[in-house]
Formats: C-alpha cells, sequence, structure tokens
C-alpha cells in the first residue's frame, strides 16, 4: 500500500528509492536506481508532492462529519449499536462521540496490543536483538519446567508469546498451536516490562508507558497500566477512548507523530496485517505445568483455551481475515479493517485504513464477532464514496489523466504482463498457487516500473486453462474461493506498499462465464461487488473490465458490468476497458464510468505509435486517459525506450507486451522507471501533445502553455528547442534517458521566440528536457 506522511515527518517514496549526497564543485549527486544524477545547482524533488496530514495538538481537533465526508445519522446509528461510549476520529479530526470520552476505563485483552507495541519498541531500541530471542534468556525458571515434555518451554521465542502460539501452560510445544490464553499474557507482561525495560509496578507507568508512548502522542487522560492497582492484575489498561483512538491513529499513520517515528514504519504495518495461517491449529487443551507462583491476566481457567485465531490475528490485533471455512472474520467491513478488542468487543478500537476511519469506545454492549460484524457494516457505510488519500484516480478537473488524490500527477509504465500473474506456480488444494509471484514483485519495486498486467479470470474460454478463475473447485456455481482471494490480497498488499499498479482485468480475452446477453445477472453482479468489496481499499488499483471485449461482448454488456463496478467502489477507482486492435473508442467515450481506453495498437515503430496515439489524445477531446496496453514487439534496450517516450509525448500511460518481469532485463525495467519518475515532477494534467513547437533537434513537444513543456529527442546531435516562448525565468531539467543522469539548471533567463538550449555535458543523444517557468 501506498500512504503519505506529514510534511514535517520522513517521506515515503512509490516503487523506487533515491539517496541525495553532496559533492564537489557545488553539484548535487542523486543515486537513482544505480544511475548517478548529477545535478548543477539543485535537484528536482523525485516523487509526487506530499500533503500535510492532521494531527491532535493537547486536545483534538474537531470537525462536524459531514466537514469530512461522513453520514452524521449513520455514525448516530454505529454509535447506538456499539453502546456505551465513545468517538469516531477521520482525517485526524474528533468528528463524532457518545457518552464520556474522556473517562478512563479497564479495556480488557485491548491492551494487549500496546504490549505488542512495547515489544517492537525493545528490538527497535536494542533492548533485545530479535523478535525470535528465547524468552528464558530473561526468565530463566522456563528451563526448569515440563521435564516429561522435552523442556519445551525453554524455546518460546517472544514472537510466539506476542501471536499466543507458546503454548505456554499447554502440552504442545512451542509454535505448533495458538492458545489465547491470560497466563502466557502475564508471563509476557512480567518478562516484558519488569527484565526488559526494567520497570516495576510501581513505575511502569511513569518510567516506561507515559516517557515513550502516551506523552509523545499526546493522550489527555492519564493512561495506566495499573488499571485495578497494583494489587490487582497489574498490567491491565485504563484508557479514555479518546485517548485509545490516539493509539490507532499513530498505526494508521505506520508509526509516524508528526516529526518522530514512534516505530518503523515495518513494524507497525507488519503488526496489524500478518495474521496466522490456518495450518497452525486451536490447542487441544492438555494442561501442562508452569512455573511457580505464575499470575494471570485475567482468566483463571487451567488450561486456558478461550477461542481460535480465525486466520485474523496477529501480533495481538484481530485482523478481517479469512479462517478454515472461507469465511471472513468481519463480512461487512472493508478488509484492511483491524481492531483491539476487549471481552469480546465490549472494550476496543477499530481503524479502517481505506476508509481513514478510527472508532474507539468502552463499557459496549457488543457480544462476539456477529456484533462487531453489523456495528463495522454501519461504521463503514457511514463513509460517503471518495478516493482515499494519495490514491489513483480520474482527475475530475482534467479527465485525460490520471492523478493521485491530494497529491498530485500520476504516471504509468511498465509491464504489459505476465497476464497470468495470478495463476503462476503449482495449484494447491486450497486452490492457491505456489508460485513466484512476491519475487516478481521485489524485482519490480526497486526499479520504479509500476504495473502489472494481470487477470482475474482465464478460464471458461480465456488463454488459461480451467482452474484459472478464483471460485471454489473452480466452479462459478460455488461462489468465490475466500482463501484463494486472500492469497490475492497478500500480493496486492505488497505491489501497494512498492506503489505498483495493480491493473486488474476481470475477463481474459474470449473469457465468458455467464451468458446474460446485454444486461449483468445476479450471479455475475454479485462475483463483480466480492471483488471490488475486497480490493477497493488499495490505493494503487485500476480496474479494467475485459481484454479484447469485442470478442465475447457487447458495448452494452461492457457499460453494464462498469457501471457495477463503479456502483460497488466506494473509492472510484478508474474503470478502463481494451479492446481489439484499433484507435476508435466510440462506443465508450462518453460512458460515465469508463475512464480509461486501453488501447491494442500493433505497429511497428516508434513514429507510427506516436501518430496514432496523438490521433486518439484529439479523438478523446479530453473525455478519458490513454493507456497503450498493448503493442507487439516492442524490443528492448534503445528501441524500448524510444517506444515508450513514443507514447507519453502522445499523452498516453505506457504497458509493455512481453514485458513479464522476471526475464526482462532490469535496464528496461529501470527506463520505465525514469520516465515515471520525470514525468510526475511535470504539471502532467495540465500538458497535451503540440510537436508543432519542436525547434532544433526535438522531436515530441508535451505542453502546457505559458507555464511547462517538455521536449524529447531520441537523436540528439545539437540543441534541444521550443517555439512561441514567453519572456520569462525559467529552471531546465535534462535527463539522459539511456542512463538516468539528470542535471538541473536554475534561473535561466529566456528572451521569448524560438530558443533553443545545448544540453550540458553527460547528457547523452536520448534526451528528455522539462522547461519550468519559474517567472
Amino acid at each position: 500500500m501506498t500512504r503519505t506522511r506529514a510534511a514535517d515527518g520522513p517521506a515515503r517514496r512509490r516503487g523506487y528509492g533515491g539517496k541525495a549526497m553532496r559533492c564537489g564543485r557545488g553539484y548535487i549527486v542523486v543515486a537513482v536506481l544505480g544511475a548517478i544524477c548529477a545535478v548543477g545547482g539543485e535537484v528536482a524533488a523525485d516523487g509526487p508532492p506530499e500533503s500535510a496530514l492532521v494531527w491532535p495538538g493537547q486536545s483534538w481537533e474537531t470537525r462536524e462529519p459531514a466537514a469530512v465526508g461522513l453520514d452524521a445519522a449513520r455514525l448516530a446509528e454505529f454509535a447506538q449499536r456499539v453502546g456505551g461510549r465513545g468517538c469516531v476520529v477521520r482525517g485526524g479530526y474528533m468528528v463524532f462521540t457518545w457518552g464520556d470520552a474522556a473517562r478512563r476505563g479497564d479495556v480488557a485483552s485491548a491492551a494487549k496490543t500496546w504490549y505488542a507495541h512495547f515489544l517492537f519498541r525493545a528490538v527497535e531500541d536494542g533492548r533485545i536483538p530479535s523478535l525470535d530471542q528465547p524468552v528464558v534468556e530473561f526468565e530463566p525458571r522456563l528451563a526448569e519446567i515440563n521435564a516429561a515434555l522435552g523442556f519445551k518451554d525453554r524455546d518460546i521465542t517472544w514472537r510466539q508469546m506476542a501471536n499466543q502460539v507458546s503454548c505456554y501452560g499447554v502440552a504442545e510445544p512451542p509454535g505448533s498451536a495458538y492458545d489465547y490464553n491470560d497466563w502466557q499474557m502475564a508471563l509476557f507482561w512480567d518478562c516484558l516490562f519488569q527484565r526488559v525495560y526494567g520497570a516495576a509496578w510501581e513505575n511502569v507507568d511513569s518510567s516506561v508507558l507515559h516517557p515513550l508512548l502516551t506523552e509523545p502522542i499526546g493522550c489527555e487522560d492519564n493512561p495506566t497500566f495499573m488499571a485495578f492497582g497494583t494489587g490487582d492484575r497489574p498490567g491491565r489498561l485504563s484508557v479514555s477512548p479518546r485517548d485509545f483512538a490516539r493509539f490507532g491513529l499513530l498505526y494508521l499513520r505506520e508509526g509516524q507523530w508528526r516529526d518522530r517515528t514512534l516505530m518503523s514504519p515495518g513494524h507497525a504495518r507488519m503488526a496489524v496485517s500478518s495474521p496466522l495461517p490456518n495450518s497452525i491449529p486451536r490447542t487441544a487443551g492438555v494442561a501442562a505445568e508452569m512455573i511457580s507462583g505464575q499470575r494471570t491476566m485475567g482468566s483463571k481457567q487451567v488450561p486456558d483455551n478461550q477461542g481460535d485465531h480465525l486466520g485474523s490475528y496477529s501480533w495481538l490485533w484481530w485482523t478481517n481475515g479469512v479462517d478454515r471455512t472461507g469465511a471472513r472474520n468481519w463480512p461487512s467491513a472493508p478488509a484492511d479493517t483491524y481492531a483491539a478488542l476487549g471481552h469480546g468487543g465490549h472494550e476496543g478500537i477499530f481503524v479502517i485504513p481505506s476508509l481513514d476511519l478510527i472508532a474507539s469506545w468502552n463499557e459496549s454492549t457488543m457480544e462476539g464477532s456477529a456484533d462487531q460484524d453489523a456495528a463495522l457494516g454501519l461504521l463503514a457505510s457511514a463513509a460517503l464514496p471518495s478516493p482515499m488519500l494519495g490514491q489513483v484516480t480520474a482527475d475530475p478537473a482534467h479527465p485525460q489523466w490520471l492523478r493521485r488524490h491530494g497529491e498530485g500527477p500520476f504516471f504509468m509504465c511498465g509491464p504489459g504482463d505476465p497476464e497470468g500473474f495470478l495463476y503462476r506456480g503449482e495449484l494447491q488444494a486450497d486452490g492457491t498457487r505456489a508460485g513466484d509471484q512476491i519475487e516478481l514483485i521485489e524485482r519490480l519495486a526497486p526499479t520504479g516500473a509500476n504495473c502489472i498486467y494481470l487477470m482475474a479470470v482465464r478460464s471458461h474460454g480465456g488463454d488459461g486453462d480451467p482452474t484459472q478463475n478464483p471460485f471454489i473447485n473452480h466452479d462459478p456455481a460455488r461462489g468465490i474461493n475466500e482463501t484463494v482471494l486472500a492469497q490475492w490480497e497478500g500480493w496486492f498488499r505488497a505491489m501497494d506498499e512498492a506503489g505498483i499498479i495493480i491493473y486488474l482485468f476481470i475477463y481474459d480475452d474470449s473469457a465468458r462465464i455467464w451468458d446474460t446477453g446485454d444486461t449483468v445477472g445476479e450471479d455475475e453482479a454479485r462475483f463483480l461487488r466480492t471483488l471490488v468489496d475486497r480490493f477497493e481499499h488499495h490505493r494503487n488499483l485500476i480496474w479494467c473490465v475485459a481484454e479484447e471485449y469485442e470478442e465475447r461482448y457487447s458495448p452494452a454488456r461492457v457499460s453494464a458490468i462498469a457501471a457495477i463496478i463503479a456502483a460497488a467502489d466506494d473509492h472510484r477507482h478508474p474503470i478502463a476497458v481494451h479492446k481489439l486492435n484499433g484507435l476508435d473508442f466510440t462506443e465508450s467515450a462518453d460512458d460515465p464510468n469508463i475512464d480509461q481506453f486501453a488501447i491494442q495498437y500493433n505497429v511497428p515503430i516508434a513514429p507510427e505509435l506516436h501518430e496514432g496515439l496523438i490521433r486518439a489524445w484529439h479523438d478523446a477531446r479530453g473525455r478519458y486517459s490513454l493507456n497503450l496496453a498493448e503493442a507487439a514487439d516492442f524490443g528492448t534496450g534503445a528501441d524500448l525506450r524510444r517506444k515508450l517516450w513514443a507514447c507519453a509525448m502522445a499523452g498516453a500511460y505506457v504497458m509493455v507486451l512481453g514485458m513479464d518481469v522476471a526475464s526482462t532485463p532490469a535496464a528496461d525495467l529501470e527506463a520505465c522507471g525514469r520516465l515515471v519518475r520525470f514525468m510526475e515532477q511535470t504539471p502532467l494534467e495540465s500538458l497535451a501533445p503540440h510537436d508543432e513547437l519542436a525547434r532544433g533537434d526535438t522531436e515530441y513537444v508535451m505542453a502546457a502553455p505559458d507555464r511547462a513543456w517538455v521536449a524529447w529527442s531520441g537523436q540528439r546531435t545539437g540543441a534541444l528547442g521550443l517555439s512561441g516562448l514567453p519572456r520569462m525565468t525559467c529552471t531546465l531539467t535534462w535527463l539522459d534517458c539511456a542512463t538516468g543522469l539528470t542535471i538541473v539548471q536554475p534561473r535561466i533567463e529566456v528572451a521569448g521566440g524560438d530558443t533553443t538550449w545545448p544540453a550540458p555535458p553527460g547528457i547523452g543523444p536520448e534526451t528528455a528536457l522539462y522547461v519550468e517557468r519559474v517567472e
């Protein structure tokens, strides 16, 4: 997933890494993807602009629900369903409260997420070397118990304790079974806070809880780990709903609080997105020896075996996972929802990142997951449809381009293969695949190429075999296989975090399951809504109805499918349509639910690609964006780069047919990344093709009149130039498209009219130039 940070916090890149360093003669050198970028004077910022985030200060800043896109009546229904007292936060603002949200109270097992927080902090602060360190090093008595079981407790690790799989107090070996166990949790608390942090019950608040967490996040109501005093279950957390909401915001913002990193983003993400696999069983509940004098955090049952993990337990948080039967934990909630819960939901917090929503409460009347799901359904429905911050979406003011909502320009260039990505690898009994998907994502991510072209359904007439669909036993009549979608979610999450577009075709070419003419039947509509509901929380997502749709679908059927996707998508992700070879998009040009023409245009040379896409740009008349999604024989090296730029300079995104990631030379993937970075530094939403402005060795021009110009040449021998320029002061940003060398020349005076500029030394014949007017 991709996210933004506060303007005064560390930036996160979307899909590539860069590191700046200063060198001699006043230059700045930027190392990007292995290329050295020497900059005469300054370096243009790489990546989209960061948006300032709102943080609570000494108190929460408030907003009316409508001001942040929430339905107040639905929030009232949510509060009534939850009961007790609590609050709702969106966008860093307090937007709704009921009861006394400032009063502290015991939160029971919801406190466990705070314990996990301090475990991660202990690793990051060097107090313990690893999550896999044996806990016996801090509690030697673990080595002395359960001799008949091979002294199994010697092997308990911090990781196992923080996922309730230590098997402390039951007969199984550590890591082999799940046991929700309050005796183990007391041992975990004592080892962590008393042994690792060196605190006592009497001073754990003042020496650990407050200075390391509640003071940095500005808690108002003096949280304490001694909810009932030192003599009654020490370690139980008492916190107000509004202060618990601050803790939720810390995790929603991935460990960042204003200009401080209180936890690494990696640990913050892992905490709420790494549920136990269903292959780990619930304990059989056979009691085993515990250390002498072992206390409990609550339950006095021996053995203590309070429930199963449901494929949804992650570092003491509950997530919206899928259990062994394929059932989702909270079917009515977005897939990225997570929660800290006590007493079955009487106390706790919900966090829904895709909706930027936090709800915290105490003294609820909810009992179990069914009540939680009903409440979550009301909470999610209170959010009016809107794009997420940083999400790729159609630009309503400039529909010819996509953009990152609330951030800035978006450009896409990368692999148009492997279209069978979701089905790579050996088929497993549960319908999942043992493939190389994560390896492909990890290979692509550092290059800056930022898309993968993939198919949901490749069976039923498509290019795949009969198993290549996401249904139970590959049979649409049996419904969707949630285990398969859960595996896809893992891959999509990795892509989202890397800034890689999930370009998801619903149907492969010629694939058709339901024969319902020009309309969409209820079974197909349910399938479409399930896909949308499952994956709409990703920021880097574009839907595509079908590949080469004319082979099996009518324009009316395509329009109906797009309408269902649009109605189900709470975040308005772009919807594309792909056609057979050609440039005519007349039938979908004015469809209100179709945002992009995914073009197939098979011509052999770059000038023909460019000329064809220029025609498509003019035909579009600003109504939709263009994506050259398929063109045969793109080539490699210089031929590939020439075609990439020929498309981009005609106003089109680019996905390269045959670029399958695994066998593609890294240099070709990096060429895509350079194009993405270069375009995203421009006011892309205002640019349009203007080749008539080319002078000197310039071949192609994109321009926003009187504001910004991009000139390109694939075989420059002299100067690049433009015509019709105003009198101005500008900044010139030069890119060697082959090597990545970037040179910025600030405050260049232009007299107006026709102007040419010689390229700086080191810039080769494949040259791009961004001219930005500054005065």
